[in-house]
């Protein structure tokens, strides 16, 4: 049967190209690839030379693999650098805008020194008092701040959470308070070293550090509640 018969002269096909076979064979071989196109083919493909690169493309291509894989590690190192400079910012934001008491912020020791208020003049009326700046001042000072009044702010002070700000790595001169009233507490932290914190009526609070300025995330309640303290506890200055 034909396909049989192709299958065994297939067989028999590199004993006939290598003149291996007996000579019977090879006129088997004969005949059948006169009346068979598919064995003929497959002979020719036998007969076809095949290309060996010389020694010199072969170290060319040995080259070309080694600076690819070479530009590859290359490749794959920035990206995990890349990602590890993001993973490192990522972790430092986090952790530098975690929440914190006062007293992570100023140190357990830290006592109340001084302060004032100043805030504008619901009264003022710029056409009838010119002369008058229409702000009310009241000064918190060291005097004032006994130490009932000292438990007192810092009870105060301690039930809110303050969150720093990434505005405080900018320069000191691209940070504006802003806002007409000015709420200061100055804060003796041991023996020598005072910080002056700056409460705004809109959630912020400002200290001057030694870079610029740090500022913390609040909630603004915490300058309404302070304000009536220093008023009760400061001294109004009369104009």
């Amino acid at each position: 049967m034909k396909e049989m018969d192709c299958n065994v002269i297939r067989d028999l096909l590199p004993l006939y190209e290598d003149n291996m076979a007996s000579r019977e064979t090879q006129e088997l071989v004969r005949e059948h690839l006169k009346d068979c196109s598919a064995c003929r083919e497959e002979l020719r493909k036998m007969r076809t030379p095949v290309s060996i690169p010389p020694d010199e493309d072969q170290d060319l291509w040995k080259k070309f693999i080694q600076r690819r894989d070479q530009l590859r590690r290359k490749r794959n190192i920035r990206i995990a650098c890349v990602f590890s400079v993001l993973a490192a910012v990522f972790l430092f934001c986090l952790w530098y805008t975690r929440p914190q008491s006062l007293a992570d912020v100023t140190g357990a020791d830290a006592a109340l020194d001084s302060g004032w208020l100043t805030m504008a003049d619901i009264n003022w009326n710029a056409e009838t008092a010119a002369e008058k700046l229409g702000y009310d001042h009241w000064d918190l000072t060291t005097e004032n701040a006994a130490d009932a009044v000292n438990h007192l702010f810092f009870n105060l002070l301690e039930q809110y959470t303050l969150r720093a700000s990434l505005s405080s790595l900018l320069p000191r001169d691209q940070i504006s308070m802003g806002g007409r009233d000015t709420l200061c507490l100055v804060i003796k932290e041991g023996e020598e070293n005072f910080r002056l914190f700056y409460f705004s009526d809109n959630g912020k609070i400002y200290t001057p550090s030694q870079y610029g300025w740090d500022v913390y995330y609040c909630d603004p309640a915490l300058h309404d509640a302070l304000a009536p303290l220093i008023q009760e506890y400061g001294t109004l200055q009369e104009e």
